[in-house]
């Protein structure tokens, strides 16, 4: 089986050279993917410079979830990988274990637990908002009138709704060398604060704060070692 990746992007010129190359070199990866949300830096004209992936270049910005959903409806093949652009430490061995497990068909669904994942998370043993995640397609063209009302920021929660409800199976990868960077280290202290505030709430718009901790719970039951 292959895999496409899809690589949502935006204001990322300053790390995403290396998150793609890593992508593309990698064996089990049939296509990448990167949908650039209408960034006011200098990403457009970096990824159009890589060869060997996809590019689509947004010209309005709609949020995470509109070009994640804009990748998955390019990706060619059944199963799909969401990467974040911002990752530090991405690696080929960090690609195998998030991918291999669906392959293999010993899971339905893999979620990365990065690095630098917050502490509550860590000693949870899960992240279930990361951003790293292999799966069918099919899970979120399913949906798609649903995801196209979603805020930008509310696809991992909606996705984690999907999961429960579906019963699948989860396994969820450490990824002990890879890091996704702060908002307050991308942007400052202030913006930074601010966008992590906005991130939080549309989180919370998509699905109560009750409903997160139910979903951290189920997921834990349903993860498999």
């Amino acid at each position: 089986m292959k895999i496409s990746c899809v690589v949502p992007a935006y204001n990322e010129a300053k790390r995403i050279t290396n998150v793609i190359e890593t992508l593309v070199n990698h064996n089990l990866i049939d296509e990448v993917i990167v949908v650039n949300d209408c960034s006011t830096d200098n990403t457009r004209e970096i990824i159009e410079k890589i060869s060997g992936i996809i590019v689509v270049n947004q010209e309005v910005n709609g949020g995470k979830t509109k070009a994640v959903l804009t990748g998955v409806n390019k990706a060619k093949n059944d199963l799909v990988m969401l990467i974040d652009a911002d990752l530090i430490g991405l690696s080929e061995k960090a690609i195998d274990d998030l991918v291999n497990p669906v392959l293999e068909g010993n899971a339905d669904i893999t979620i990365s637990l990065r690095k630098n994942a917050l502490s509550v998370y860590k000693m949870i043993g899960l992240d279930f908002v990361s951003g790293e995640r292999v799966f069918n397609k099919s899970l979120l063209l399913d949906n798609e009138e649903k995801l196209k009302n979603l805020p930008g920021f509310g696809l991992e929660v909606f996705i984690n709704n999907l999961i429960i409800s579906k019963n699948l199976r989860l396994k969820i990868v450490n990824w002990n060398t890879v890091i996704s960077p702060r908002k307050s280290h991308k942007l400052g202290f202030f913006l930074g604060s601010l966008g992590d505030a906005k991130m939080i709430m549309q989180i919370f718009k998509t699905v109560p704060i009750s409903k997160c901790i139910y979903q951290m719970y189920m997921m834990k039951k349903l993860s498999r070692n």
